[in-house]
């Protein structure tokens, strides 16, 4: 196998060892300098990666008018199925289909004047043609939030504070899981399958198939390839982490380009995002990491970065699907965009 393009990190070193220090030193320098890793030992069977992906695979080739049962275009919550071009990063088009799932709750009524972002909270659209999808959607957002939690854990213990440090803030945490589809392209529909970006949210983790590519992060003012590892996620930090780190932690702009001609993409991204009311809580830095901290700057299209959760992850979900928010959330988004 050649040599692995960004550093792999174990789960199972990180909570019980052995040399559990030495990783979670190595956790904290990788997330300093590069924002981006490979996570090993993570216990998710393979059996259910394949059994995941298959049902992917299974819902993208379903007639259109079966995957529009679904459709986001009806959903204020920004759940449900995107259709091919419904995507923005930076104004241009995305060249993917997807499905968005984020925790399945009722819908909030109360205090939207004030906290606007809970109008994301809400059910979400299962797709009538395959049962097996909320169960399969529900058991991974459990799986891969008890494993965020752990390297929450790990980050606030690496950065000089007790391992419960970041806790209050996921007391009712927003795991958003997307079911992706990149289709091989016929010609130059679309330049990007996803423009380049920071995640908004504290963490990222990333499943994608053996054979995948087009995935690229920047790392010293050059885009790398990163290849898959079978049976390794690929971890990336969002934007509030950076901002309750000061900027030591780094969420990296990454990118991914439209499949090879002839090719389909499939992936499986994941992320985890505090309670929408809530803000991480700022990180007293030990005194050798301070000036190692630039501070937090603007995100990627010149707009603040927020620390209260739900305000930054709505600030890039209007952004993001034009044609849902001009149908339900057009007010709003002049108001806050």
């Amino acid at each position: 196998m050649s040599t692995p393009s960004l550093p792999i990190i174990s789960l199972r070193k990180i909570v019980e060892g052995p040399n559990r220090e030495e990783e979670i030193a190595r956790l904290r320098e990788v997330t300093h300098t590069i924002g981006f890793f490979y996570l090993a030992d993570h216990d998710v069977p393979q059996a259910q990666q394949e059994e995941l992906f298959a049902t992917v695979k299974e819902f993208f080739a379903l007639p259109q008018e079966q995957k529009e049962e679904i459709s986001n275009l009806k959903n204020p919550h920004y759940r449900g199925y995107a259709k091919l071009g419904d995507e923005r990063t930076q104004e241009k088009v995305d060249w993917r289909e997807q499905i968005d799932y984020a925790a399945d709750r009722p819908v909030e009524t109360e205090g939207l004047e004030d906290h606007p972002w809970r109008v994301l909270e809400g059910p979400n659209p299962w797709p009538s043609a395959l049962p097996q999808v909320k169960g399969q959607v529900t058991d991974w957002q459990d799986k891969l939030t008890e494993i965020s939690n752990k390297l929450l854990s790990a980050w606030a213990e690496s950065l000089g504070q007790p391992a419960d440090f970041f806790a209050p803030a996921f007391e009712k945490p927003y795991p958003l899981l997307k079911l992706v589809h990149y289709p091989a392209p016929l010609e130059q529909e679309s330049e990007q399958g996803v423009g380049a970006h920071h995640d908004a949210g504290v963490l990222t983790l990333l499943l994608i198939e053996e054979d995948s590519t087009g995935l690229q992060v920047l790392k010293d003012d050059e885009w790398i390839d990163v290849e898959p590892l079978p049976n390794h996620f690929i971890v990336n930090i969002g934007e509030l982490l950076e901002v309750a780190t000061d900027g030591y932690l780094v969420a990296t702009k990454h990118r991914v380009l439209p499949p090879e001609p002839g090719k389909d993409r499939f992936s499986i991204p994941f992320f985890l995002t505090p309670s929408l009311d809530a803000a991480l809580p700022q990180v007293e830095l030990p005194e050798e990491l301070v000036k190692e901290a630039p501070g937090a700057g603007k995100d990627l299209e010149g707009q603040e970065i927020f620390d209260v959760s739900g305000r930054n992850l709505l600030k890039s979900r209007l952004r993001a699907h034009p044609e849902t928010t001009k149908i339900f959330h057009a007010e709003l988004a002049e108001a806050l965009v």
